[in-house]
């Protein structure tokens, strides 16, 4: 990549301090200009993934120990126990505001637990464990009543497994009621992402089956332009243009990373360069995608770590790359950076650090680094000094 790892490292440590800042660490995000998330699970375990990263690449404590608190409190303190219809223990979580429990979110969140792992004691790792293996079986066995207490009904299990849909991964519970029908959003983070990474902490095969079920079901998904629609509660909204292929990458990268599958491998190759053509060709002129701070436009960074991961893993095709670097490019310049969201959009921060982490180490957002992560002789002061452009421009 032609962009500098500095200027990328520098964008990590802009994103990270801004969380220290905002106490992170506490559970909720202190002082933010955009109201409405401050405790969201999804947004917050982002940025403790982006500050694992940021510690792996800087070898700053502060970046780790931040992303561990808010982990003690996501675990010790947001978790709420239940009992699953077949009478054993689980955890949920509410997305935002007490509003739902929504497995999409929580798919997100979850993987934070699994970034900081190799950096934790013992006993918070069994207790982080404990606590993603309470999650799954949430999944799996459904809850014995409403978790909320709001009347609604009771869960068999959000997992379809049977059916043209088997493998997909329901909603949890949304608008007041019970939704067990197909959600691509959920299939990816809960089921993709998070399942992939639970098996390669403990080697259960029964997650690896849960996550290859997922992944495989995601990937009959794309479409022919080579997008993957947003699909929900039976039917698909078609103005959200980027999220499902934004979200269904996280999880399919994640897969691949995790689990060796033959014909998943086989299948998302031959998909690739399909997807490939979506993505370039719905790329602007400045190098992102959607609208600068649209709804839809915020969920749509990921599409750029697939470029990257296209470049590295399926042939060297020097557009995919091109289409990477245009988009960091982008967000670099200082005349864009705040415009484009960061770091007060925290959607948009957190996916751009995520991101960002990827381009400077394959898939070191999603991944625990079987190398040292380059960059760890950049002194912090040194990428401090570079962010100062972002904070001040």
């Amino acid at each position: 990549m032609k962009i500098e790892q500095k200027e990328l490292a520098a964008m990590l440590v802009h994103i990270s301090d801004w969380c220290i800042e905002h106490q992170l660490g506490t559970g909720i995000i202190h002082n933010t200009p955009e109201e409405g998330l401050t405790n969201g699970i999804f947004v917050n375990g982002n940025y403790a993934r982006v500050l694992t990263c940021t510690y792996e690449v800087t070898g700053e404590p502060a970046y780790l120990n931040e992303a561990i608190s808010w982990c003690d409190h996501f675990v010790h303190v947001a978790a709420n126990p239940v009992k699953t219809s077949q009478g054993n223990d689980a955890v949920w979580w509410w997305d935002i505001h007490n509003t739902n429990l929504y497995l999409a979110d929580t798919g997100t969140a979850i993987h934070a637990l699994f970034k900081t792992f190799p950096y934790l004691d013992a006993t918070r790792q069994q207790k982080y464990l404990d606590t993603f293996e309470k999650f799954y079986r949430l999944i799996a066995e459904g809850t014995d009543r409403d978790p909320m207490g709001r009347g609604q009904a009771p869960s068999p299990g959000w997992i379809i497994r049977e059916g043209s849909d088997s493998g997909a991964f329901g909603v949890g519970y949304r608008k007041g009621q019970l939704e067990l029908r197909p959600y691509t959003v959920s299939t990816a983070t809960a089921g993709a992402q998070a399942c992939a990474a639970l098996y390669k902490l403990t080697g259960d095969r029964t997650y690896r089956n849960t996550a290859l079920n997922a992944a495989l079901w995601l990937l009959k998904e794309f479409d022919d332009a080579g997008n993957i629609p947003y699909r929900i509660e039976g039917t698909v909204i078609e103005e959200h243009v980027f999220q499902g292929l934004h979200y269904s990458l996280e999880g399919l990268l994640t897969t691949s990373v995790y689990v060796n599958d033959a014909e998943f491998n086989d299948t998302l190759r031959a998909i690739a360069p399909k997807a490939l053509e979506f993505v370039l060709s719905a790329q602007n002129e400045s190098g992102y995608w959607g609208t600068e701070r649209g709804y839809d436009g915020q969920r749509s960074a990921f599409l750029a770590h697939f470029l990257h991961w296209y470049y590295r893993n399926i042939e060297s095709a020097p557009r995919a790359e091109t289409g990477a670097e245009k988009f960091a490019a982008y967000v670099l310049n200082p005349e864009n950076t705040a415009r484009y969201g960061i770091p007060d959009l925290v959607r948009v921060a957190g996916f751009v650090g995520l991101v960002f982490a990827s381009f400077l180490y394959p898939e070191l957002d999603l991944r625990h680094p079987t190398d040292p992560v380059p960059l760890c002789d950049y002194p912090v002061e040194e990428l401090r000094s570079i962010s100062r452009k972002w904070r001040e421009g």
